[in-house]
């Protein structure tokens, strides 16, 4: 699963988006997003359902910026994919 098709199906599925929040690694990107992208993270968060699924892949790549960010993304896509 690429990237765009990890942020579609986060964007239309709210049960996914709510089983990845609260998983430990769901929680971990949490941390890791607002510290490196406060501001984003709040503009997405305000729009709630309005978020298009391109504002979630700029959010993710800073995320992939880091090892930390890709491991914990590579995590949550396997999660996705069962």
């Amino acid at each position: 699963m690429d990237l765009k098709q990890m942020a579609a199906q986060l964007h239309t599925d709210e049960n996914t988006v709510q089983r990845m929040a609260q998983s430990p690694d769901g929680q971990a990107l949490m941390a890791l997003i607002r510290q490196q992208n406060s501001a984003q993270l709040q503009k997405a968060m305000t729009q709630g359902e309005n978020t298009s699924a391109a504002e979630m892949v700029e959010l993710l790549k800073t995320v992939l910026s880091s090892s930390e960010g890709r491991s914990l993304l590579q995590r949550l896509s396997q999660q996705l994919q069962q």
